[in-house]
């Protein structure tokens, strides 16, 4: 795969269910589980700091009400691949979004779920329940840098970032293939991350984080996410397929959004870790 990975545009849509509409995505890592950005009225200049907060994640997690079908594929260094599937109900309340994940396969974590409810900063909570065990427990301190269920992404690349939680720098424009991109050079501030810093390649003409680099605090590369493929939702662009890769190891995670639908009505009580253990 080419450094800047595949970032193709289409106004075709993932599968949904017939006679049924959507209105968002998923991924994110990022994130999200994945990190997609929705465009803003352009400045002839940005700053770097406009250029951060025009950086929205538009996952699954960051629409109004909606459910997604997502496959996460993990590859080894080798090659070898193993696929799991996941259902994600996400909605926003007071301006913050809610999401719950849950596990369909393979057989070995079918009913694992995932909670996150963003409060902003580290106020946030995350929960996984393990139905092996039938306990539902809190995702904390530095078990939030452990892996996602095996994948690249970790707990806390789940939690989208806040644009004033870092220190941002405009590095000078790149292009990505046939993208013209905008550089930017964030630093998270102390205690708001363990990454030591992060660069980020967003398209010009959308916003889109077409390449993500993630280091630690010595400056060492960690990590890569690449955005792979993008195609509108209701007027707003919308990742449906990447791939976070692991310096180190070679290792990758891809994601991939199969379906997305609306859903209106999500309750509370849908939202909390007690929920967490009930189909």
């Amino acid at each position: 795969m080419s450094d800047h990975g595949r970032s193709n545009s289409s106004s075709s849509a993932p599968r949904v269910s017939k006679g049924r509409s959507f209105v968002r995505g998923a991924l994110a890592c990022a994130a999200a589980l994945l990190s997609v950005y929705s465009a803003a009225a352009a400045d002839d200049a940005p700053s770097a700091e406009q250029i951060a907060k025009r950086i929205v994640s538009g996952d699954a997690f960051r629409w109004d009400g909606g459910q997604s079908r997502v496959r996460m594929v993990l590859i080894e260094a080798d090659g070898k691949k193993k696929e799991r599937a996941m259902d994600v109900i996400g909605r926003q309340k007071d301006g913050r979004f809610q999401t719950v994940l849950r596990f369909l396969s393979p057989e070995d974590i079918a009913g694992t779920a995932f909670l996150m409810l963003e409060k902003g900063g580290d106020a946030s909570e995350q929960y996984i329940y393990l139905p092996g065990i039938k306990r539902t427990r809190r995702i904390a301190g530095r078990e939030r840098d452990g892996s996602f269920m095996g994948s690249d992404f970790s707990y806390a690349d789940m939690q989208p970032p806040e644009a004033d939680s870092a220190t941002h720098k405009k590095l000078p424009d790149e292009n990505l293939g046939s993208d013209a991109c905008y550089v930017l050079e964030s630093t998270p501030k102390p205690g708001t991350s363990n990454y030591g810093k992060l660069m980020v390649w967003a398209r010009k003409s959308d916003y889109i984080a077409l390449r993500t680099r993630f280091y630690d605090r010595s400056g060492k590369l960690l990590k890569t996410l690449y955005v792979r493929r993008v195609k509108p939702f209701e007027g707003k662009p919308v990742v449906v397929e990447a791939r976070m890769q692991t310096q180190d190891t070679n290792h990758a995670t891809e994601m991939f959004v199969d379906s997305l639908e609306k859903r209106e009505g999500l309750s509370d009580a849908q939202f909390t870790p007690a929920a967490l253990e009930h189909l």
